[in-house]
């Protein structure tokens, strides 16, 4: 059962991926501007986003656990 599972996880992900990146192409060709601002700064946010992860994991302490 969990190949099954495992199977279609990968599928949903190969499918995500193929749309995602259709779809920031076609943004691209529409809005140059506004598509690289916008992927910049998502880009930007992720990066920071995972610094802070990682520097919360780093030092023992998990962020989002009440202990």
């Amino acid at each position: 059962m969990s190949a099954i599972k495992s199977t279609l996880a990968r599928k949903a992900v190969k499918a995500t991926a193929k749309h995602s990146a259709h779809g920031a192409a076609s943004k691209l060709k529409r809005d140059r501007v506004r598509s690289a601002t916008l992927l910049g700064l998502g880009v930007a946010f992720g990066a920071l986003a995972g610094w802070f992860a990682g520097r919360g994991a780093s030092d023992g302490s998990s962020v989002g656990v009440g202990a």
